[in-house]
């Protein structure tokens, strides 16, 4: 009863406040997922090759890691709420600018410019709720933001079944979500951070703060890129059905989901590092018995699925609530540049790297992959804390706090006796 209101409270002083941001993460994840499908699905209307397809996706990637480097600058000039807005709205009208042309660099382009301002409104969305939260409940607050994130995503699927003969209509309806994702944003009372004194950051700094963050970044965008990418190459290689191979890619994705809150209460209650281990070692273990598991069809596909979405899906978020432990406000918004930098680096790395196991060792790489990437990270985890067995924490807490009463999300509209958000 006592840990129930203990929720109960987290929930209203806490996540509630912060509920506009969610409610924009949500939009642009249910946008950005919906649009990555139909795109797909244009180049093979189109009959594009597999090989140039390939190449015009991949410059979203490139989009978001030249983000990484540069869109920082334009969040400090201007701040966190006109950023998000300017870049909610090119990505507004870049996906209505699909339709004005199908030449594949031309379209190459959209996506490089969308991955650009995805990742920008990542680094405004991700440094605004660190920079609300506390070290208290970090991990809490962003499990909630990866839930939102992944119901985003899932939800951006759905759209697929919309009829479009003229192949307009789902274009203008991920635009108007993209302009949706600026309403709560806009509209809301939550103060924006104040930055005075930016700090930049780059990749030896950022490992010099932690790296065992750093290490779990990279780690964790090998394991999610290599899910994404190659789950359904594996699944139908070993010889599931079509049935059973979509079972298996959406209980990766839900297990992932169901995860983020217990694991994410739990980090906030000890040494992340411990929690980021014990995670990987749920890997280590579960993934090899997967392998003979998902053959059997039935319960034992769907929880040894969940099981590898448990820990693919965890690290990330766990390992940005660690840095954020250990960085100011001045750093957040680097800081926020090089985590999404390295995930993407690794969401580039993975599937290159284990498809080409997979070709010289055949499909059980795919799944070995998910052991060995885990056990490499315990072991230079468990170093590290021998060296360092101690973290010195900021114990910083929001420059802007939360405020204590609940306030409605989409309703906190700026009146004459409300503060203005800068």
């Amino acid at each position: 009863m006592v840990r129930l209101k203990q929720f109960t409270s987290s929930l209203k002083n806490v996540i509630y406040p912060l509920t506009a941001l969610f409610a924009a993460t949500m939009f642009i994840c249910c946008s950005y997922a919906s649009l990555g499908s139909v795109f797909a699905l244009k180049l093979k209307q189109l009959e594009t090759p597999t090989s140039i397809a390939g190449l015009i996706l991949a410059m979203y990637y490139l989009g978001c890691v030249v983000a990484s480097f540069s869109a920082s600058g334009i969040i400090n000039k201007v701040g966190h709420i006109r950023a998000f807005g300017a870049f909610a709205s090119m990505l507004s009208i870049f996906v209505l600018a699909h339709s004005f042309s199908t030449d594949r660099l031309y379209w190459a382009l959209l996506r490089f410019l969308e991955g650009y301002c995805i990742g920008g409104t990542s680094m405004c969305l991700e440094s605004w709720i660190n920079t609300k939260a506390t070290n208290k409940n970090r991990g809490m607050v962003m499990s909630v933001y990866m839930v939102t994130s992944y119901l985003g995503a899932a939800l951006g699927q759905l759209f697929l079944n919309i009829p479009d003969p003229s192949g307009l209509l789902l274009y203008i309806i991920i635009s108007i979500l993209f302009s949706l994702a600026m309403m709560p944003v806009s509209l809301t009372k939550l103060s924006a951070p104040v930055i005075e004194n930016h700090k930049s950051m780059d990749f030896r700094k950022a490992y010099a703060i932690s790296p065992v963050g750093f290490i779990c970044c990279i780690a964790s965008g090998i394991l999610v890129g290599t899910f994404y990418m190659l789950g359904t190459i594996y699944a139908t290689e070993i010889g599931l059905s079509l049935k059973n191979v979509s079972i298996f890619m959406f209980w990766g994705v839900m297990g992932g989901m169901l995860a983020q809150l217990p694991f994410g209460k739990l980090s906030d209650k000890m040494d992340r590092r411990y929690v980021l281990i014990g995670i990987s070692a749920l890997l280590v273990i579960a993934a090899p018995a997967a392998n003979f598991l998902v053959l059997k069809g039935g319960w034992y596909l769907i929880v040894s699925t969940i099981l590898i979405g448990c820990g693919t899906f965890t690290l990330y978020p766990i390992s940005v609530s660690h840095i954020n432990d250990l960085v100011t406000d001045d750093e957040r918004i680097s800081a926020s540049s090089m985590l999404i930098l390295t995930q993407n680096l690794g969401l580039i790395l993975g599937p290159i790297l284990v498809s080409a196991g997979m070709s010289l060792f055949g499909s059980w790489f795919f799944i070995a992959s998910f052991s060995l990437i885990p056990a490499l990270f315990i072991a230079f985890t468990l170093r590290h804390i021998k060296q360092k067995p101690e973290i010195n924490y900021l114990n910083v807490t929001p420059t802007q706090p939360i405020p204590t009463a609940p306030t409605n999300a989409f309703s906190d509209l700026a009146t004459d006796n409300a503060p203005r958000a800068k």
